[in-house]
């Protein structure tokens, strides 16, 4: 098939077109000037549309959420889980056991209280308080999933909790270990 096909829209003016496997495609002039001299998109070298993809382990930055992994720097980081009832007016109760050189960052949270009003004052290795839930009867505090974290311990230091008098508290967490 020839090039620049018609256009009959009225008076049949000309477009300029390529031919490539029988199909017409419509030629783009990339640069503003003059017509005729500007060069179009079809003698120039095309742009890359794909690329091949990067290894998590060769860069930090990520398009798509990725719940396997979380990158921290060039590290990749599983996400760790825990679970526990804590009774009432317990004191220092190991959520997260320490990790030498490492911090616990907490990522997503669901605290609930039973029958009776219940502070729950999480703390860095049982010394420093980072975050507290004042949870009224029945109530409690849901700390969604933040990729950057809500709060986290000292290095080398257990997550632990301390509860007030009042009632049994459920603690559920995501977290990662930096």
């Amino acid at each position: 098939m020839a090039d620049n096909v018609p256009v009959t829209p009225g008076s049949g003016t000309n477009i300029a077109s390529d031919d490539i496997g029988g199909v017409q495609f419509q030629r783009v002039k990339v640069t503003h000037g003059q017509d005729g001299t500007a060069t179009d998109a079809s003698s120039i070298n095309p742009l890359p549309v794909t690329a091949p993809a990067a290894s998590r382990s060769t860069h930090s930055i990520s398009v798509a959420l990725q719940t396997d992994v979380m990158m921290s720097q060039l590290a990749a980081l599983s996400p760790k889980f825990f679970s526990e009832a804590v009774a009432a007016s317990d004191t220092d109760e190991e959520l997260v056991a320490a990790v030498a050189s490492k911090k616990i960052r907490i990522l997503a949270l669901i605290i609930h209280c039973g029958a009776t009003a219940t502070d729950a004052t999480f703390e860095s290795g049982g010394v420093t308080r980072i975050h507290k839930v004042p949870a009224g009867a029945n109530g409690g505090q849901v700390l969604p999933f933040n990729p950057v974290g809500w709060f986290e311990t000292g290095s080398g230091a257990s997550l632990t909790v301390t509860t007030s008098a009042g009632s049994t508290t459920e603690i559920s967490g995501v977290y990662i270990e930096v």
